[in-house]
């Protein structure tokens, strides 16, 4: 149910203000930059939501889950690479480093964390939202440190916290399997 809440919550989030003027589902598209490194999170956390309900993509999901699963453990390093770069030259329209290294912390303990648990497969919806929470957690710690956070954010933020633990508390219950799955 959790489940469920959280990925409707980062739905409506993605299409409510974030800030003054900002709504994330069209803030993101303007260079290649913001496209590669905001744009592709964004669509990772419609993805997630339409994971969760839309059945059929969950089945497609559940039959390419090796290889997704791979493909999105290399987004998230490249996102990571992205993002510590950036906050180490330190431009201004990006996440400072604080911020950046809070949202590598969290992300990188939940990807520790999930390794071993069920098969890949049913890693994949964690592994999207990790992938899409660098972004997320970094720029909602600098818009909040800002005092700029619109009420999309905090939707957004819910949803994606309701939507972590949700994946999460499916994961705890899931065998460990040895070899990865």
């Amino acid at each position: 149910m959790l489940k469920k809440i959280g990925a409707a919550l980062v739905a409506v989030g993605l299409f409510l203000p974030y800030s003054p003027d900002v709504r994330v589902i069209a803030s993101v598209w303007h260079n290649a930059a913001e496209v590669l490194f905001q744009g592709f999170p964004v669509l990772l956390a419609f993805v997630y939501a339409l994971h969760t309900f839309v059945p059929p993509l969950a089945r497609f999901h559940q039959r390419l889950g090796q290889a997704l699963h791979g493909a999105l453990r290399m987004v998230y390093f490249v996102l990571v690479g992205a993002y510590l770069a950036t906050a180490a030259a330190g431009r201004a329209d990006w996440p400072a480093v604080g911020p950046v290294l809070a949202a590598l912390v969290i992300t990188g303990g939940l990807l520790y964390w999930g390794q071993g648990r069920g098969t890949k497969a049913e890693r994949l919806p964690l592994l999207l939202l990790i992938a899409g929470g660098v972004p997320l957690i970094a720029y909602f710690i600098e818009t909040l440190r800002a005092g700029a956070l619109a009420y999309g954010g905090w939707v957004f933020t819910a949803g994606y916290v309701l939507a972590l633990v949700g994946e999460v508390q499916g994961l705890r219950a899931a065998p460990r399997i040895a070899h990865g799955g």
